[in-house]
C-alpha cells in the first residue's frame, strides 16, 4: 500500500524553509520506504548532509 506525507524542514540549497512531499510503501516486513520526493534529493549538491530528507527517511 502506498501513502503520502508532508515533511517540513529547512532547504540547503534554496536556503530556506520547505515542506516536501514524500511517497512511501507502507509493508509489514520493512515498515515504511521512502519511494520518492517533490525535490532533488540525491541530486542535489546537499543531499549528503540534508536535514529535511533525514526526517523523511526515519
Amino acid at each position: 500500500m502506498e501513502t503520502e506525507a508532508f515533511i517540513s524542514g529547512f532547504c540547503k540549497k534554496q536556503n530556506q524553509t520547505r515542506t516536501v512531499l514524500c511517497e512511501y510503501e507502507l509493508t509489514e516486513r520493512d515498515g515504511r520506504i521512502l519511494l520518492g520526493s517533490d525535490c532533488d534529493y540525491g541530486r542535489c549538491e546537499y543531499s549528503r548532509d540534508c536535514t529535511l530528507m533525514a526526517q523523511a527517511k526515519e
